[in-house]
């Protein structure tokens, strides 16, 4: 009887393997995988980024994080959307440092960082409250020439306030607002907030300017949040400013807002030993226009 053997070469084992990841059976592709490794063979681009997707995809991390280890070192490339697949399924494992550590090793392989990645990483490393290894990563970004998008400085801002480290939220408030990128209005009012509540807005003016010629973000309750923090930092013309644009935008400012200029403004009256103003000459003061909208209390 004649026997045929078959030989079969890198090639064929990448479309098995492709073959058998088209059909969901990721764990027979990894063993063919395994098969090949030992052999010293590397897959094609596409067979190695669907395999290692179908990996992340059916949770098993271990032989994912396999199949890149050898790929990488090998100088092989991964598609950024099966890249981003595996360092997403780490973070979810709450295996950040792993993450990191392939991070590093893409780098070196040519793989392209999607911003998803980088975010992923981030948001890990801040719910564990690691501000410095976030401080690191993100080093790590600008060297290598990645752009910051709204989540990403979201994170840094919400996790330098968890720290408490206000420099460092103004500086990253700034960045961000300078380059055009404006987050959602709850974040915004909540970094607003922040940094109202520690005496900073002054810090933040250009940046203020910016969202107000921008854009139209702002809504009422981060107007009177801007009022009245200004107000309280002495910056009474710059919050008069933004009262006059409120009202022109027909929002009065809350009871807070209201009572604290209102206030402040008699108090001023007092200091000066004005006795009675004519109501007709102080059409302009704030206590006026509050009182016009607002009517008398």
């Amino acid at each position: 009887m004649l026997k045929l053997r078959v030989h079969l070469d890198v090639e064929t084992y990448s479309a098995l393997i492709l073959g058998y990841c088209r059909v969901g059976k990721y764990e027979d592709a990894f063993g063919l995988f395994r098969r090949t490794r030992a052999k010293c063979w590397l897959l094609d681009s596409t067979s190695y980024s669907e395999l290692l997707a179908g990996l992340c995809d059916i949770k098993n991390s271990e032989a994912a994080v396999e199949v890149f280890y050898h790929m990488a070192l090998n100088r092989c490339s991964l598609h950024p959307s099966s890249y981003c697949k595996l360092i997403k399924c780490l973070c979810d494992e709450c295996q950040v440092n792993k993450a990191i550590n392939l991070w590093q090793l893409a780098s070196c392989c040519g793989t392209s960082c999607c911003i998803d990645a980088h975010t992923t990483i981030m948001r890990e490393l801040s719910k564990s409250g690691k501000a410095k290894d976030l401080l690191v990563v993100l080093s790590q970004m600008l060297v290598a020439g990645c752009n910051l998008d709204a989540e990403t400085y979201c994170i840094l801002i919400h996790t330098m306030s968890k720290q408490n480290q206000v420099k460092k939220c103004v500086l990253f408030f700034n960045m961000m607002i300078n380059e055009g990128i404006v987050p959602d209005p709850g974040k915004l009012f909540d970094q607003l907030s922040f940094i109202a509540n520690h005496s900073q807005l002054c810090m933040i003016s250009s940046a203020i300017d910016k969202l107000l010629s921008e854009s139209d973000i702002l809504n009422s309750a981060m107007f009177g949040l801007l009022i009245t923090g200004l107000w309280k930092e002495g910056k009474k013309h710059e919050a008069r400013r933004l009262l006059d644009l409120m009202l022109e935008k027909g929002w009065l400012p809350d009871a807070t807002t209201h009572k604290l200029l209102i206030g402040s403004d008699a108090r001023e009256t007092r200091s000066q030993d004005i006795l009675s103003i004519d109501n007709s000459a102080a059409q302009d003061t704030v206590s006026n226009i509050l009182a016009e909208g607002l009517g008398e209390t």
